[in-house]
């Protein structure tokens, strides 16, 4: 005599096909790198809005794309800060409210070139450097070669210190500090 199931049994195997569905889907099209439309053709320099404090003090300002940056820090001979990004991720939007409001790194930053390379609108640039976890921070020589790679968050000392080490001498002199031991 065969039994047929009961509704608890159906609705148990209902929930179990949606729910492996579910992770087959989300496991295909998940957290990655998708190219999306850039809008603009020309180089744009942005500023995170999450970077900038209520009290209006200055942000880092940056240069939107990695070959943008690299044109420019080429051209006028300065390192680079480079920030890879998502929009959709936590602790970028952290790391954009902590460490990159640091005034000692603003301040180190205008001799810099800030490149700010979201995921979404530059996945090839994420793919080139390699970039899997989010943020991705790199500073590198005016002509593009990495000094120190982070992968999360680095502190404001551990970028202020690996920035610093890149400049030429006669300009680390010009870095205020609020402490002056942190540089040395």
């Amino acid at each position: 005599m065969t039994q047929t199931p009961t509704p608890s049994f159906t609705i148990g195997r209902w929930t179990t096909a949606a729910a492996a569905s579910l992770l087959v889907l989300v496991a295909w099209g998940g957290c990655e790198i998708r190219d999306e439309a850039i809008e603009t053709a020309s180089p744009r320099v942005v500023r995170l809005s999450a970077a900038t404090s209520d009290s209006g003090s200055p942000a880092i300002e940056y240069v939107e794309g990695y070959e943008a940056g690299l044109r420019r820090a080429t051209a006028e001979g300065r390192p680079m800060l480079v920030v890879f990004r998502a929009g959709w991720c936590r602790w970028c939007a952290e790391f954009a409210q902590g460490t990159l409001v640091d005034r000692r790194l603003v301040d180190l930053s205008r001799q810099f070139v800030c490149v700010l390379v979201d995921a979404d609108r530059h996945a090839d640039d994420c793919r080139q450097f390699a970039v899997k976890e989010f943020p991705t921070v790199i500073v590198a020589s005016p002509s593009g070669v990495e000094c120190r790679r982070w992968r999360g968050c680095p502190s404001a000392d551990d970028l202020v210190s690996a920035m610093v080490g890149t400049l030429p001498t006669a300009r680390v002199a010009t870095v205020e500090t609020d402490d002056s031991e942190a540089l040395r």
